[in-house]
């Protein structure tokens, strides 16, 4: 049962004659003729159990775009209706408008569609709609709550992918200036050369040479199908909150104040995309003290509507993450030489040594980058001396960041390679260096 403001203005009323000769028994009377008014109203109403409800959302969309939920109602009695509808979504979705109101005639049906933008990426579920049939009066209402559970599932934004044409253009200027043969294991052959003073014994080919009249020796190429994975670490680190820049840098996505593991995401679905255009195998491990996503064998229009799918109800989490198990999950992902992009946040000198020795582990088969977002807050505030708490918070920066370098530099002395950069610009980052070492024949 519902009342509505007809009811308080019913009420209302009655206190003029009260104002003009005050009744203590007239007040009474009032009030239980309204009540029994608005009873009899309550009654008097059609019963909105009667009603057929079906319901439906069009989706996935991506956390930056708006989609519909629709209610449609029929009305199985006699009589006409006067309803509320309530589709009860949650407020993370934005709806507009949560509420409807409509007239619908015997044995006909009506529509109501609220429109949904979600603010975060992840699967929203809604399981309520609540509907008010209004009396012939309009004071009282009959109300029932429908279970019609429907979800909607709001894909990671890939605000990067405005960064994806330049680097991909940069990528095509390329073709034909990094190295075609190589010396060396670990890569293609190409094709057979005579034998020239200076070239590795070990390249001869003895079968080619018995056919010949020289010696003859393999050359190689870089590898065409190069490995790419990519690991996001979703542990305690990447719950840390990161601000946002006072103003964007060129290349820079504007990420807000968000945790790590977004421009982690960000980061992963740019490379993942570049790498898939350049011809590469691209996988991707999302974990912390376990591995929460796997994607593997994907390649094309499908590598970044799988990823994801993938990352879409993936949550920072406060489990430490596991990089001895991290690194089991690569060797089980690659089995050959591969290029492997670790996005994290560094720890300070001495502070993880498991994750050093991970590295370590890794750098003598595979070519190793750790990709780590900073806090533009800690970049802020290295630059405050106005008084003595910005001195003091300036100085914790500065300390801050000494901590980071000497972090890093633990991290290159195992052999990896290091991206360090705000979190708006790490994807771009990090596309750049991929391209780099892809200029050098490196990849």
């Amino acid at each position: 049962m519902a009342i509505s403001a007809r009811s308080a203005l019913l009420v209302l009323l009655g206190l003029v004659p009260l104002a003009f000769a005050p009744s203590r028994a007239f007040a009474w009377a009032w009030f239980g003729v309204v009540v029994a008014v608005c009873l009899l109203d309550v009654l008097g109403a059609p019963s909105p159990r009667s009603l057929r409800l079906s319901r439906e959302v069009s989706g996935p969309i991506r956390a930056d775009q708006s989609t519909e939920a629709t209610v449609r109602l029929t009305n199985t009695t006699k009589r006409h209706m006067l309803l509320d509808v309530r589709d009860a979504w949650p407020p993370s979705l934005r709806p507009a408008p949560s509420r409807h109101r409509i007239r619908l005639r015997p044995g006909h049906s009506e529509r109501v569609s609220t429109t949904l933008s979600p603010t975060r990426r992840g699967t929203r579920h809604a399981d309520m709609v609540t509907i008010r049939s209004w009396g012939p009066l309009h004071l009282g209402a009959r109300q029932v709550s429908f279970e019609a559970p429907v979800s909607l599932s709001a894909l990671p934004e890939f605000k990067a992918r405005v960064l994806l044409p330049s680097r991909l253009a940069r990528l095509h200027e390329l073709e034909g200036t990094t190295p075609t043969t190589l010396r060396g294991a670990g890569t293609e052959f190409d094709s057979l050369r005579a034998y020239v003073i200076g070239d590795d014994p070990r390249d001869i080919d003895w079968r080619a040479s018995a056919r010949s009249t020289e010696l003859m020796v393999r050359q190689w190429r870089p590898e065409r199908d190069r490995h790419v994975l990519i690991v996001v670490d979703c542990g305690r680190a990447s719950s840390a909150l990161l601000g946002a820049p006072e103003h964007e840098e060129v290349d820079s996505i504007a990420l807000g104040r968000a945790p790590r593991l977004d421009s982690s995401i960000e980061t992963a679905l740019l490379l993942a995309a570049l790498a898939d255009r350049a011809g590469d195998k691209v996988h991707v491990l999302a974990l912390d003290s376990q591995v929460r996503a796997r994607v593997s064998g994907v390649r094309g229009a499908k590598v970044i509507e799988t990823l994801a799918r993938a990352f879409m109800d993936i949550s920072p989490r406060l489990d430490v993450t596991d990089w001895s198990q991290a690194v089991g999950a690569i060797e089980q992902t690659v089995h050959h030489s591969a290029f492997v992009v670790v996005i994290t946040k560094i720890p300070p000198a001495g502070m993880d040594t498991d994750f050093t020795d991970a590295l370590a582990r890794l750098c003598e088969r595979h070519t190793v980058l750790v990709a780590s977002a900073s806090d533009p807050d800690e970049l802020r505030a290295r630059q405050g001396r106005d008084n003595a708490e910005e001195v003091f918070l300036a100085a914790s920066a500065a300390l801050a960041e000494r901590s980071d370098d000497a972090g890093a530099s633990d991290v290159r002395m195992t052999g990896a390679l290091t991206v360090r950069a705000s979190a708006g610009l790490l994807p771009a980052r990090t596309a750049d260096r991929y391209i780099e070492l892809k200029k050098s024949g490196r990849l």
